[in-house]
């Protein structure tokens, strides 16, 4: 398209006469807006635009009730006179009647529509986005609409936008040559000739009599690009689809792509993102599957499918496939950092531990790395070493608060209150009501010999859970150690009782499952 074209688009007329009777009988105003109606029927334009003002002036001085009229009935006669200027080429005067049409009735939406239509023919392609923007507010389903937008995107060079309301035209219109016939078009600008002659042999196939408004697509010269220049051409489309959440048209773009080359390995790798988002989770794996070795998504497309796989509870067979590209790849951290996982799902800690140790040789700066690791040295008790992996991980990632916790939460094991209370001091900082952390580090202010700091952060704990056992008892043991007995005692009562209920509910709980057995046994 070049960059001097005009947009023409024709101004939308409305069924005048349905509903409106009331004022086109016996009336100054219905004379003259019958005439009106009469004169543009015959294209007589000036005449018409005449009659059509005769009738907004009647309206406004006729005595008579029943020539008074509605507000959408005089935003229909503005509509009119500003199709009448508008077949004129008068866009600026057809742009001042539009706007008292919508003005008058912002619900009509033809006059949104037709709005639009002056904007587009004055060049002002933004405003006239957005006046068929409008439009499809009050009707989601007019043709018109959704062709001006394709058409309007296809000038702005936004394809994906383009695509989509040109589809959506076809959507409303399904026996509409012309949306198709321009969906060739941009395709063909951009050398997907492919494309382009499929969209124009199924504007044929809807609409056999259909005439272009341009020279036959045969006749014009066709744009020669590479085929790298195409590709990217696909590439691009289908992008723009996706970011506006049109997957199912992007996907239909990435197969057109793969049929016409089929080595396109990334179209592979995106169709798999793509099916993978949507859980299709075999057909995403097949996507995969088709990335060779030697591509740089190999790796990335074999710790996708592992992924999958896992979800799928297929461990072994996850496993054994990243097994296969770490030999191919033996220096790629992230595959080792996922064989851990899969190590530990299958039980086997002693080995996820070597899995994550070659992941933190290789990815000396991941955070994710040191804290897994950390976490198989602590299930094998080794918490020296879980501690230093830990603190390595804190340092990367100072900011993942969860794993503060489960540092601090390390150090209250191992007696080191004081490093303890650090971490969950910061965690605070962003969790402040998190019930966990505040009585942890109450916990370590008690164990500190600071029970003054220690007892608001009980007491917090126990406004959000009042059935908070240890909270009641440590906090009962905080005041008696800054020697307020009464309270102190308060608190041990209430905790003496709170566990006396647990009991007593344990006990009927277990006398139940006894009986039941019992019961089972004799029958």
């Amino acid at each position: 398209m070049s960059a001097n074209e005009q947009l023409h688009f024709m101004p939308l007329d409305l069924d005048t006469f349905a509903g409106s009777e009331r004022f086109m009988a016996g009336t100054r105003l219905g004379a003259a807006f019958s005439q009106g109606m009469r004169s543009y029927l015959r294209a007589a334009y000036s005449e018409a635009i005449e009659h059509f003002k005769a009738a907004l002036i009647a309206a406004y001085v006729d005595g008579e009730e029943q020539a008074q009229i509605f507000e959408r009935e005089r935003a229909i006669i503005y509509l009119y006179i500003g199709n009448a200027v508008a077949f004129q080429d008068d866009w600026e005067g057809s742009l001042r009647e539009y706007l008292e049409a919508v003005q008058t009735d912002p619900q009509l939406a033809e006059a949104h529509y037709n709005l639009g239509v002056s904007f587009a023919a004055l060049g002002q392609l933004d405003r006239a986005i957005a006046a068929f923007k409008e439009t499809l507010e009050h009707n989601p389903n007019l043709y018109e609409a959704h062709f001006a937008l394709g058409r309007c995107y296809q000038k702005l060079d936004d394809a994906g936008r383009a695509y989509i309301h040109y589809n959506s035209a076809c959507n409303a219109r399904p026996q509409a040559a012309e949306p198709r016939y321009y969906m060739g078009l941009m395709h063909q600008s951009h050398g997907a000739h492919e494309l382009a002659q499929r969209c124009f042999a199924e504007a044929l196939r809807v609409e056999p009599t259909f005439v272009s408004p341009d020279p036959e697509p045969g006749d014009s010269p066709l744009v020669t690009r590479s085929e790298e220049e195409v590709a990217q051409w696909y590439y691009r489309l289908s992008q723009a689809l996706k970011q506006q959440r049109y997957e199912e048209e992007a996907e239909r773009i990435y197969r057109a792509l793969l049929q016409w080359r089929p080595q396109e390995h990334e179209a592979h790798y995106l169709l798999g993102n793509l099916l993978a988002r949507q859980r299709r989770w075999e057909e995403a794996l097949t996507e995969y599957g088709a990335i060779p070795p030697q591509h740089h998504h190999y790796v990335e497309a074999r710790l996708r499918m592992s992924a999958v796989l896992r979800m799928q509870k297929k461990t072994k067979q996850a496993y054994d496939l990243l097994f296969e590209c770490a030999r191919l790849n033996p220096g790629n951290g992230q595959l080792f950092l996922s064989m851990g996982k899969l190590l530990y799902d299958m039980g086997l800690n002693a080995q996820a531990v070597r899995a994550f140790e070659r992941a933190v040789q290789l990815l000396p700066r991941d955070p994710q790395a040191h804290y897994l690791l950390g976490f198989l040295y602590n299930v094998l008790g080794r918490e020296s070493w879980a501690l230093a992996a830990w603190r390595k991980a804190v340092e990367l990632a100072p900011d993942a608060h969860s794993l503060r916790y489960d540092l601090g939460y390390m150090y209250a094991r191992r007696g080191r209150y004081d490093l303890a209370a650090t971490e969950f001091q910061q965690v605070l900082g962003h969790w402040p009501d998190d019930v966990e952390t505040n009585f942890m580090l109450a916990l370590c202010y008690k164990e500190l010999v600071e029970p003054a700091r220690a007892i608001p952060l009980f007491e917090k704990v126990l406004r959000r859970n009042p059935r908070h056992a240890q909270a009641l008892y440590y906090l009962g043991a905080c005041y008696l150690q800054i020697g307020n007995t009464s309270l102190g005692k308060a608190y041990l009562r209430r905790y003496d009782h709170l566990s006396r209920q647990s009991t007593a509910v344990a006990a009927v709980s277990n006398g139940a499952r006894r009986r039941s057995i019992a019961t089972a046994s004799r029958t």
